[in-house]
């Protein structure tokens, strides 16, 4: 609600107006709420693969779609999850410059372990 004040001669009088945004109001029917829930989506998927599944397997060719859409699903959720500007992957080879998560255990480490010692290793900045 915007507060503004009117003058009218010598008297001032507060008018009061509301603006509504709508695109920050929720969905009010159901179907809009059913369209917009998170797992509207992944239902569908499985819905359709299940029928697809059940129409190869009443034409024999059941296993043959079941194994070709195991790289589909680990496609699909390799491609779900992206990761942020500055965050890293656990893999060092993925990262730019090569940068290694906290606490990563490395090959230099074990290898001054086994010539020094545990207590001759430290963090290396």
């Amino acid at each position: 609600a915007v507060v503004s004040t009117q003058s009218t001669g010598n008297k001032s009088q507060p008018t009061t107006s509301t603006t509504s945004d709508s695109s920050s109001e929720p969905p009010t029917s159901t179907v809009d709420r059913l369209i917009n829930h998170p797992l509207t989506i992944p239902f569908l998927k499985l819905t359709l693969w299940i029928s697809l599944l059940l129409f190869f397997a009443h034409h024999q060719f059941g296993s043959v779609f079941f194994l070709l859409s195991i790289p589909v699903f680990v496609w699909q959720s390799m491609e779900e999850y992206k990761r942020g500007p500055r965050e890293l992957s656990a893999y060092s080879v993925f990262n730019k410059k090569l940068e290694r998560l906290d606490g990563t255990f490395t090959s230099e480490q074990w290898e001054r372990e086994l010539k020094y010692g545990p207590a001759a290793v430290r963090k290396q900045d």
